[in-house]
Parts: structure tokens; sequence; C-alpha cells
């Protein structure tokens, strides 16, 4: 009999917020970014540890809009997270042109009105890869998150 690995992710997102005075508001296809917020606001996400595993350090990367995938900052355990979190907020910004190109090659235009995707992936850094190919395989504790929906409402219409 072939030995089983069991894998559990190193971290999950949970959710996607708004920074507002209050604190963290969730945001949803119900609660529309204003064009105002999408240039001055970053988009918060929350991480659920894995307390199993919290000593690894996580590499994230975000996919808006089906763009190639960007880099997020590694986070470490102990020095970003603290050891005793279960749950860690951390922040990405919606990239900052009028217009692009997503990974066909098709025009997409990040900051216009309406609906776009998000989608974030983890997974456990390794020592022996920095700079390399980042790995977010189930043997790796990655994790893709399901595909939020948000809405950025435009001059006067959503």
């Amino acid at each position: 009999m072939e030995p089983r690995i069991i894998s559990h992710a190193v971290a999950k997102v949970t959710g996607l917020y708004r920074g507002k005075f209050g604190g963290l508001e969730p945001l949803t296809i119900d609660t529309p970014l204003t064009q105002d917020e999408v240039r001055r606001n970053p988009i918060f996400y929350e991480l659920e540890l894995n307390p199993d595993r919290g000593d690894e350090n996580l590499i994230i990367d975000v996919i808006y809009d089906n763009l190639s995938p960007q880099r997020l900052q590694d986070l470490y355990r102990g020095t970003d997270i603290p050891h005793t979190m279960r749950f860690w907020p951390d922040w990405f910004d919606i990239p900052p042109y009028d217009e692009m190109h997503d990974i066909d090659g098709r025009r997409v235009y990040p900051r216009m009105s309406g609906i776009h995707t998000v989608q974030i992936r983890t997974g456990r850094r390794k020592w022996a890869q920095m700079g390399r190919a980042r790995d977010f395989s189930p043997e790796n504790g990655g994790y893709t998150s399901p595909v939020f929906e948000i809405r950025i409402e435009g001059n006067g219409n959503v």
C-alpha cells in the first residue's frame, strides 16, 4: 500500500474587505467601491492561518480580472504575522492602469466601473527556491481561493 500524503493549506482566504473609518467592512458585489476608493484605498483580504503550520512563511499571489498573477509581499511568521494569530488581514491595490492585457492578450480595464473578479492563492515559502518559481501545489500547503466578485461604481450609475 502506497503511503498517502495528507496536506492542509498553510492559509486560506476567508473574505475581502474595504477599509472604513469604523474598521473593515465586507466587500461584495452589493457594496460597490467608488472611483475615489479605488484610487486611494487598498482592498483587504483575511487569511485564516493554519494553526498546525504556525512556523511556515507564506507566498501570496493575487489574480485580478484574469490578469497574470501578481506577486504580493511574502509574509514571515513571527515577523510580519505574530505566531499566536489565527487570522491575519493583509491588502492589495487594484492595478493602477486604465488599460491592460490579460493572460490571453485581450484588453481589460481594471479600474473601469462594473464587476471585477479577484482570486488569491497562498502557499508555503521554500527557502531553497527564493526568487524562483513559486509552488502553490497542495503538497506545498497551497490554496487557491474561490473567485470573489467586486463591483466598482461609475459616475452616477452602477
